[in-house]
């Protein structure tokens, strides 16, 4: 049995959402990496990660808001890379020991 003609632009939609989790927005948690990761597991949350190109929405969206919103993600060897908003506004990475605070943040 196939969905009605009318739910299937819905239907595409949806799928759409759910696969950009690049525009969950959260709070900065200045924490040593580590630490962020516990709290954010303890609280049933994830560690959100830095977009992958330079052309993925979460660069649009990090820009378009007044407050500095972060992504890290975790690489091996011990560095952490940041995307973050630059005095001017714009983003950009930062590779950081994740050892450090990092600006890391968590959410659903």
């Amino acid at each position: 049995m196939h969905p009605p003609t009318s739910l299937l632009p819905l239907l595409l939609l949806t799928t759409a959402a759910l696969a950009q989790t690049s525009t969950l927005l959260v709070q900065p948690t200045p924490l040593p990496w580590q630490d962020a990761y516990t709290r954010c597991q303890n609280l049933s949350y994830t560690i959100y990660p830095a977009p992958s190109s330079p052309s993925d929405q979460a660069y649009a969206v990090l820009v378009s808001l007044p407050e500095e919103r972060y992504w890290v993600a975790r690489r091996t060897g011990g560095s952490c890379t940041c995307v973050r908003k630059s005095e001017g506004g714009e983003p950009g990475l930062e590779e950081m020991p994740c050892g450090d605070e990092l600006p890391s943040f968590c959410g659903r």
